[in-house]
């Protein structure tokens, strides 16, 4: 998709520029300008292009950057609330928008609502996306004197070449970002706006307060908010949500203030948004063999899943009848469906258990790479309590969440006891802003070398898109190449993402264990069932299915040994009829069609 880019002028003589994005046709929706925008460079953007592509693909896409940043005039008098408002009037009249869904993100937010309180004929309904009803400085987010050092600092720092001052600010808004998002983020500061303009910003965004505006609004409104949100606390969208008449909260499971394409919340947002607009994703009719599906059917099959997801998925359950999990298995309740990927990580599985039966001297530390979501930190745990009964110890450590003592007093451990150990350093690609963790780790990583097959570390990251790029992100590291130098050759690994075939894996597995715990003894799964939760973006890990699936087998009945698609539901859940008539008409073989489980 490309963007066109124009100008309006706003009610001071400002110069504007708006862009649009998708067909026309569909209907349009406009995204309230925040600082830190660019039109064009945000259209390269490793971070925003995925939304753009999103949106675009759904709607007709209206953003434009505000005054004093982007493409916008740099040079504008007044930067005000009430100004912000006032642009936002001037680009809906340029592009001519009679009526329009408004996404107001951080403090686009307010700026939304304020607009949708005069227009209320224009917004159909009002996404607010981590934004906020008072501003930092009203909210007292922060001490009267770290509020002046950050201005100070922001102020004099901004527009200079080492990107240090700016990191301060990129860490507060992506800190689980990789390092090409993270650099992508450091270099849109400079190019956005001036040191001078940014500080203006933050004042004027930090003084909002339109809380007793909140019970006026009249369009109904969805609000998303990332409960880990370090830079707009989750107590501003729960208020948002309580105070809005109509409004409804979703809570994402992130950090980031920006959530990023790799995160299980991403599928989340997307789909909650279309859920709430009514924008359906068409499904061709050509993607069962089985179906009769008319064109009229098959365009009622909106707000579930895209033609390609869909089709792969009924495929292979058409194709299951019974399941014997111990085929599998890999180590542990650790399971992956294609055979190239669970003969691949078996090897390393026997790799990590021959390197405690050598005595050779000699280092047995392992890289792992995996993207989200793929199980790796599982992998390991299940690879760690095979081996209890060699007596063999295990320790794991998250390095984006342990500081420089914490690691040292673990390796410290380590190295004095006389018991073997499996180490595990996840998320080594983390802490990029420090110089500690490789050279704390360097050490210990080479006495383990001195042992002869007592210590094994396995250091593990998702950075990047593969493990070469993960390794060229911690190579350009203080000490990054010389932590890599102590990963033998062959050590290197990569576990592939997730497939609906190990999705299904994963939830057989659950379903057998959660019954087992709870005395119940599950020998069938309808087809159907699978279907729903195979593609659902709501269980995209092992611990949201373990606690989904222990929720079905309460359900079922006490004679009963299956779990069936109504298990999935409390009686009287829309969710169960809505879901099964968007998909019976290309799905309708797996209704009532059972894989039995072999073990």
């Amino acid at each position: 998709m490309e963007q066109e880019i124009r100008y309006c002028t706003s009610f001071d003589g400002t110069r504007i520029a708006y862009a649009t994005l998708g067909d026309r046709s569909n209907f349009p929706l406009v995204r309230v300008a925040t600082w830190l925008t660019h039109l064009e460079f945000d259209f390269e953007s490793p971070i925003w292009r995925p939304w753009l592509n999103e949106l675009g693909r759904n709607f007709f896409l209206v953003r434009y950057d505000p005054r004093g940043c982007g493409l916008s005039d740099w040079n504008t008098k007044e930067i005000s609330f009430s100004a912000w408002v006032r642009d936002l009037e001037e680009v809906v009249n340029a592009v001519r928008l009679d009526r329009f869904v408004l996404l107001g993100l951080s403090q686009g937010g307010p700026i939304g609502i304020e607009y949708s309180l005069y227009h209320p004929d224009k917004v159909k309904q009002l996404i607010l996306w981590d934004a906020f009803s008072v501003g930092w400085i009203k909210r007292g987010q922060v001490s009267e004197e770290e509020r002046n050092a950050l201005l100070t600092l922001t102020r004099e720092g901004w527009g200079r070449n080492s990107p240090a001052y700016r990191s301060i600010l990129t860490n507060l808004f992506i800190p689980d970002a990789n390092k090409e998002q993270l650099r992508w983020f450091n270099e849109l500061q400079r190019k956005s706006m001036s040191g001078e303009s940014a500080v203006r910003y933050m004042i004027e965004a930090g003084n909002i307060d339109i809380t007793k505006r909140l019970p006026e609004i009249s369009v109904p409104t969805l609000v998303l908010h990332a409960r880990g949100d370090s830079l707009i606390p989750y107590e501003e969208g729960r208020v948002l949500a309580a105070t809005i008449p109509k409004a409804r909260l979703v809570t994402l499971e992130s950090r980031n203030h920006i959530i990023l394409e790799r995160e299980a919340s991403w599928s989340r947002s997307f789909y909650e948004i279309r859920n709430f607009c009514g924008i359906p994703e068409t499904i061709s009719s050509s993607v069962s063999g089985k179906s009769t599906a008319t064109a009229p059917e098959i365009a009622k099959l909106g707000k579930v899943v895209n033609t390609s997801e869909l089709q792969e998925a009924v495929s292979l359950l058409e194709a299951m009848s019974v399941v014997s999990l111990s085929r599998y298995r890999i180590v542990g309740n650790y399971f992956r469906f294609e055979e190239d990927v669970r003969n691949g990580l078996k090897d390393v599985r026997q790799k990590i258990l021959a390197a405690f039966e050598s005595s050779a001297l000699k280092r047995e530390n392992y890289l792992l790479w995996a993207p989200p979501g793929s199980g790796k930190t599982f992998f390991v745990q299940q690879v760690a309590s095979s081996l209890k009964k060699d007596n063999i110890g295990y320790r794991e450590l998250n390095l984006a969440q342990t500081e420089e003592a914490g690691l040292r007093l673990t390796l410290e451990e380590i190295r004095k006891s006389e018991q073997p150990f499996l180490c595990l350093i996840d998320e080594i690609d983390a802490k990029l802003g420090e110089s500690w963790p490789y050279e704390v780790m360097l050490p210990y990583m080479d006495a383990a070398a001195s042992r002869g097959g007592r210590c094994v570390f396995i250091t593990a990251g998702s950075s990047g898109s593969s493990l070469s790029e993960m390794k060229k992100g911690i190579a350009s590291r203080p000490k990054g190449a010389d932590l890599l130098s102590r990963i033998p050759w062959g050590n290197e690994y990569s576990v592939p993402p997730m497939s609906f075939g190990d999705r299904i894996l994963v939830t057989l597995s659950q379903f057998i264990q959660t019954s087992k715990g709870i005395g119940r003894d599950v020998t069938e799964v309808e087809k159907m069932a699978l279907l729903y939760i195979t593609l659902n973006p709501k269980l995209s890990s092992a611990r949201q299915l373990s606690e989904f699936a222990v929720r079905c087998v309460e359900r079922m009945q006490p004679s009963d040994d299956r779990i069936k698609y109504d298990n999935l539901f409390d009686p009287g859940n829309p969710e169960n009829k809505a879901f099964w008539m968007k998909t019976h008409v290309v799905a309708d073989q797996l209704v009532n069609s059972f894989i039995a489980l072999g073990d």
